[in-house]
Formats: structure tokens, sequence, C-alpha cells
């Protein structure tokens, strides 16, 4: 008697979780912890996640860009598991708002069966904007709702999680929570998840990311930006002139710069001293009090790791 050989089922590559407008940016705020233990550690050794995280937080700017509307999208196809709606979009920034959503940190979401063991979970998404219900049928690239902040959301984005068999896995690296990190996981044998167009937005793992640098009126903080979004930026009217860095994923030991010129000459400068621990997100400002006079203002926000400036960004403004 011949033995039936079946076909071997090919492994779904997942796309990016959501449609980032092409004015703005989405950018990964946290990767999977896959230190088993009390530590934190991302796929490649690095700080940008923390214990117990086990998914990857793709964020937006501000709550300006929720209420816009930014699309999420199936990672592949397959068929919707679960869904949960109706849980307010609002920031958690107190013990208070933990203990109101507990047990529902997932926020508004839905859980994707791809088959062969195979789902990925959306979570925090905007309420009321959930499409597909439990049994629909979804393709790869179909939106199933709109990125928001329920749940356990400290800043507005979309939380997603691949597991297999119920392991969480690392979309990027193929590693789960208890491999060894890697600072050379990337494309290594464990493999990715992902289609090339996904694995692209990777980019060097470690290095920061500016959400924004300009210039405001006064002091600004990331409270404040999360929820107002960049400010614009400021009149002969203002009673101060600061330019400012808005950027994720410090490590310990960095340091941020901002020199800001007017018509070529120094106006004002700040160096932060090290940091003492890694930083998930970090405001950096300087400037001076009083009406601005004319010129033209010139701003040079920079990252400073191990004495070397590894990003810079530059903003200008001019007053008549």
């Amino acid at each position: 008697m011949l033995g039936l050989v079946l076909p071997a089922v090919a492994e779904p590559q997942f796309g990016l979780p959501l449609n980032c407008p092409s004015d703005s940016i989405c950018p990964i705020q946290q990767f999977v912890d896959v230190d088993a233990g009390s530590d934190a550690r991302d796929p490649w050794c690095g700080t940008q996640t923390y214990d117990g995280h086990k998914g990857t937080d793709f964020r937006v700017l501000s709550m300006q860009e929720v209420k816009t509307g930014v699309e999420v999208v199936a990672m592949a196809d397959g068929v919707v598991k679960a869904r949960r709606d109706g849980m307010a979009d609002r920031l958690v920034s107190s013990a208070e708002d933990r203990e109101a959503i507990s047990s529902r940190e997932c926020g508004n979401g839905l859980v994707v069966d791809h088959g062969n063991g195979l789902e990925t979970q959306y979570c925090h998404l905007r309420q009321g904007s959930l499409k597909p219900g439990p049994g629909t049928r979804v393709t790869k690239g179909e939106v199933l709702g709109l990125l928001g902040a329920s749940g356990m959301a400290a800043f507005p984005h979309v939380h997603v999680t691949l597991r297999r068999n119920g392991k969480v896995i690392d979309p990027f690296t193929g590693l789960g929570i208890g491999d060894a990190c890697s600072a050379e996981a990337a494309g290594s044998a464990s493999g990715g998840w992902l289609d090339a167009e996904a694995a692209s937005v990777l980019g060097e793992p470690g290095l920061p990311t500016v959400l924004a640098a300009g210039f405001f009126d006064g002091p600004v903080d990331d409270g404040q930006l999360v929820r107002t979004g960049v400010p614009a930026p400021p009149d002969r009217s203002a009673q101060a002139l600061v330019g400012y860095i808005w950027v994720i994923n410090l490590r310990k030991g960095d340091r941020v710069s901002l020199r800001i010129e007017r018509d070529g000459e120094i106006f004002a400068r700040q160096t932060t001293e090290p940091l003492d621990r890694s930083k998930a997100v970090y405001v950096a400002y300087a400037g001076k009090k009083g009406a601005p006079a004319p010129g033209h203002y010139r701003l040079e926000a920079g990252v400073v790791r191990q004495g070397e400036t590894i990003l810079v960004r530059n903003a200008e403004l001019q007053f008549r």
C-alpha cells in the first residue's frame, strides 16, 4: 500500500498591522520581552521593551492621530476568533486608571486565527471602530478597525502579538520568550515571520527615534505632546522661545543636546546629563523668556551616545 504524501503547507508571511499615513510616522515603541525572568530584554539584548511585554507596539504621535483615524489591518489571511469593543479611549497615567481596566488590559481588540496553530492579537483599538466579528474571514491587509488608546495604553498605539500553539513569538526574529537574545538576532537562522515590507521597518535595533523637534512658546512635556500633538510654532507675540526634541527609546548614559542660533549667533544651548536609566520617551528643551526678536532661528537637536552624536534633527523659524 502506497503512503499518501501531502504537500507542505506554506507558512504565512505576515505584513504590517497598520496603514501609516504618508504624512506621519508610526515607529515601534516596544518589542517582545524575550527574558523569561524578572529582567527585560528585547530580541537584540537591548532595552526597547519592559518586563512581561508579549507583543510589538506600533505607535502614532498623539491622540490627534486617533481622532483622524489610522487603520489597523490583518497581518495575514485568517478567521476572526474573538473580539471586544466598547471600552473608552483614555491614556493610562495613574494607579486608579490601571485598576479600572484590570483584566481588560488589551482594551478593544481582536484575535485572528491563521491556521496551523498561528494567531495574531490586536489590542488598544479605537472604541466603536472594529469591523469584522467572530467567524468572519479576513484577508491580509483588510481593515480590522482603527488605532486607539483603549485598555492599558499610556500612548496611542496598536499592540500586536504573534502566537504559535499558544507560545508568543517575536515576528522579526522568530525568538520566543525564554530564548536567548542576540545582537545578531535579525536575519538569524531562527528566522522572522514578516514579509519584506514589514521587516524593513525594523531599521537598526537600538537606535532611538525622534517623534518631533521644533519650536514652542514655553516648556513642553510628553504628557502635553501625546494628548494635543505637535504644537504650532510661536509668533512674535510669544513670551518665550523654546526649541525642543521629543524622542523615544534612549539608553542609559545617552545625552540630549540642543543648540539654537539666531542669525548665526548662539541664542540658547543645553546638553543634558547622562541618563541614569533607559527612557522609553524623553523630552528636552532649551530657550529664553521674552518676546523673540526678529531674525532667523535654527534649532539643532541630537542624541549623543558614548561621546558620538548618533542622530540629529533640525528646525528653522523666521521672525520678521
